[in-house]
């Protein structure tokens, strides 16, 4: 029995596919390589030129500079802070002071107006005490002008009066 043979050309077009194969897969890897040592060396490129840059006087004169910055901001931070409160501590006294004075001033005011109701009470009694006497001495200078006994009393007397004058003038001429 004869073994079926491959014809000679499927070999070498196999071989020459496998070939091929090999060789993409070859060139892949490599350029894989590549990239990575290409990655790598940039890489390391730029840590070795960012480390370059951190060391340099440059940077640490940046650096201080902006430590610097940051210090004076936060000690002008805390001095507006402390002025603040003291500016609150003084607001708070005046307040104090304002409400203690308004208190002295309401109670001076209270005073005051009581002394003036009590000023105005005895004007008021005092008034009152002089209406009463005026009335009381009016109503007895009506009732002694209105009364006829005591009229024909004090007509009586007036005529006592009056002889009496002429008696003694008469007594004086001789």
């Amino acid at each position: 029995m004869e073994l079926p043979t491959l014809p000679f050309y499927w070999c070498s077009q196999q071989r020459l596919n496998q070939q091929l194969a090999r060789q993409r897969e070859q060139e892949a890897r490599l350029r894989q390589q590549w990239e990575q040592n290409s990655r790598y060396f940039r890489m390391s490129d730029i840590c070795s030129s960012k480390q370059a840059e951190w060391s340099s006087k440059t940077s640490y004169q940046r650096s201080m500079h902006a430590y610097q910055r940051e210090k004076m901001k936060e000690e002008k931070r805390r001095s507006l802070e402390a002025r603040r409160e003291k500016l609150r501590q003084l607001m708070r006294e005046e307040q104090d002071l304002l409400a203690r004075e308004l208190e002295e001033l309401r109670l001076s005011m209270n005073l005051q107006e009581r002394r003036i109701r009590e000023q105005h009470r005895k004007l008021k009694s005092a008034r009152e005490e002089q209406r009463k006497l005026i009335a009381e001495q009016l109503l007895y200078e009506h009732w002694k002008k209105n009364n006829p006994k005591l009229r024909e009393m004090e007509l009586d007397l007036h005529q006592k009066h009056v002889i009496n004058s002429w008696e003694t003038q008469k007594e004086e001429k001789k």
